[in-house]
C-alpha cells in the first residue's frame, strides 16, 4: 500500500542517521561542508576597544572648548598613549583608544586651527569607540554543530585564528540506471531503439552539489544476476539511488534484485503523482532509495525525497523543506484524485507552473526552479491564488534589473 507524501518524509527522518564520522580539514576548503562541532570565540570581537571614526579622542570635560592636540594615532599601533589632561589625540578609525579617553568626535563635528581643536557642545559619553567584545565575547558559540560553512562562516573563523575545522565526513552515494535501452552518454553512436541515460549524471550532479561524493556505475542491464553484482558491490556506501525498474513491468527487476539481498522495505509506493512507484529500504546501513526510470518523475521524488535524506544524513540541522508564499501567476487546471507535483518557476513575485511536464520529460527540467504540490480535491486554481512553493533552485538575482530600494 501505497504511503502518503507525508508519510514517506516521516520515515526518512526516522531512518536517517546522521554520519558521525569527522575529518580536520582548512577552512579554505571547507566551504559547503557541515560543522561537527560547536566552535567557541577564543578571541573577543572587537580585539580592543578601538575608534569606530576618523577623529578625535578626548574628555567629556573639554566639551565646547579649544584643545591643543596631543598627537596622532593611527590603526595598527603597537601602543595607546595615555591622554593628558586639557589635549586631545587625532585618532584614526581601527586605532587603539588611549587610556583617559571619554569619547571620539569625528573629524567633521570639530573646528581646525593649526594644533587646537575646538570641539561641539555635546559629547555623549562613549561616543564613537567600539568596545573589547561587544560583538562577541572569549567562550561564545561562534559556529553550531550542523551549521553550513559559508564564506562568511569562513571569515568569522579566520577572525579567531583558527585555520582548520572538524567537518562531518561526506556521505558516499552511488547512483545506479538500470536498462536495456539506456546507453552512458559518453558513447558517440547508438541504436534507433536506444536513448541516453540522463538520470545518472543527473543525480549524481545533484548530490555533488549539496555535500556528498558520489560514484556513478555502468548502467546496469535488466539482467537480475547483473543487477546484484553492481548492488553487492556498493554496500560500503551509505546510500544507493536507483532509477528505472521500479515498476511492474516483465524486466522491472530492481526491487526484487534488492530483496534477494536482504533488503528491509521501509515503504513501497508514494501516493504521488509522477513518481509512485518511489520506494524506500535498507540493507545493513545502506539506505536505498528506488526511483521511476522517467527522468521528470525521477526528478520530482529525488528533490522531494533523496534530498531531504541526504541533508540528514550529511549532518545538516537544516534538511527539512522549506517553503515560499507567492502567487499563482495564471489560472491553473489538473486532473484531480491524487497529491501532484507542479514543477514551474518562481520569478520572485510569481510562479508560473511549466506548460509541458510529462513524466519522460527532461528538456523542461532546466527552467523549474520550484514545485506545487496539490491535494487530491483540487482541480483548478484560479490566478492570483495565494499558493506555496518548495524551492529548489532559486537564485537570488534576476536578468531584469529591478529597484533595489525600500522606499
Amino acid at each position: 500500500m501505497a504511503v502518503s507524501i507525508q508519510e514517506a518524509l516521516e520515515i526518512i527522518y526516522k531512518s536517517t542517521i546522521p554520519i558521525t564520522k569527522q575529518e580536520s580539514i582548512t577552512i579554505e576548503d571547507s566551504i559547503g561542508r557541515i560543522c561537527a562541532n560547536d566552535i567557541y570565540a577564543r578571541i573577543p570581537l572587537p580585539r580592543f576597544d578601538h575608534s569606530a571614526m576618523d577623529g578625535y579622542a578626548i574628555k567629556i570635560a573639554n566639551a565646547g572648548q579649544s584643545i591643543e592636540c596631543q598627537e596622532v594615532l593611527y590603526a595598527g599601533s603597537r601602543m595607546a598613549p595615555t591622554l593628558k589632561e586639557d589635549h586631545v589625540i587625532r585618532i584614526m578609525t581601527g586605532a587603539p583608544i588611549p587610556s583617559g579617553c571619554e569619547a571620539v568626535v569625528p573629524l567633521e563635528d570639530v573646528v581646525v586651527n593649526s594644533n587646537t581643536v575646538t570641539l561641539p557642545n555635546n559629547i555623549k559619553y562613549g561616543s564613537h569607540i567600539r568596545r573589547q567584545g561587544e560583538e562577541l565575547e572569549v567562550g561564545a558559540i561562534c559556529l553550531r554543530q550542523g551549521e553550513e560553512i559559508t564564506p562568511y562562516t569562513i571569515g568569522l573563523l579566520a577572525s579567531q585564528g583558527i585555520d582548520a575545522i572538524e567537518v562531518v565526513c561526506r556521505p558516499n552515494v552511488t547512483i545506479l540506471s538500470t536498462g536495456d535501452e539506456l546507453k552512458p552518454y559518453t558513447q558517440k553512436n547508438i541504436g534507433k531503439y536506444e536513448i541516453y541515460n540522463s538520470n545518472t549524471p543527473m543525480f549524481a550532479a545533484k548530490a555533488k552539489s549539496i555535500g556528498c561524493q558520489t560514484k556513478s556505475l555502468n548502467i546496469c542491464s535488466d539482467d537480475l544476476q547483473t543487477l546484484k553484482i553492481h548492488i553487492k558491490a556498493s554496500l560500503d556506501c551509505d546510500v544507493i539511488i536507483t532509477s528505472g525498474g521500479a515498476s511492474v513491468g516483465d524486466k522491472d527487476i530492481t526491487k526484487l534484485a534488492f530483496f534477494e539481498l536482504g533488503m528491509e522495505m521501509l515503504f513501497e509506493k508514494i501516493d504521488i503523482k509522477p513518481g509512485k512507484p518511489t520506494s524506500l529500504g535498507k540493507i545493513g546501513n545502506t539506505l536505498i532509495i528506488i526511483l521511476p526510470g522517467n527522468p521528470l518523475a525521477a526528478m520530482v521524488n529525488f528533490e522531494l525525497f533523496a534530498v531531504v535524506m541526504l541533508e540528514k544524513l550529511r549532518g545538516t540541522n537544516r534538511y527539512y523543506h522549506t517553503t515560499i508564499q507567492t502567487v499563482l501567476n495564471d489560472a491553473f487546471r489538473l486532473k484531480s484524485g491524487k497529491y501532484s507535483v507542479i514543477l514551474g518557476q518562481y520569478d520572485g513575485n510569481f510562479f508560473h507552473p511549466l506548460l509541458s511536464q510529462a513524466p519522460n520529460q527532461v528538456s523542461t527540467l532546466k527552467d523549474a526552479n520550484s514545485l506545487m504540490i496539490t491535494t487530491p480535491n483540487i482541480e483548478y486554481i484560479e490566478k492570483n491564488k495565494i499558493i506555496k512553493i518548495i524551492p529548489i533552485r532559486y537564485m537570488m538575482d534576476y536578468k531584469k534589473e529591478e529597484d533595489i530600494f525600500v522606499l
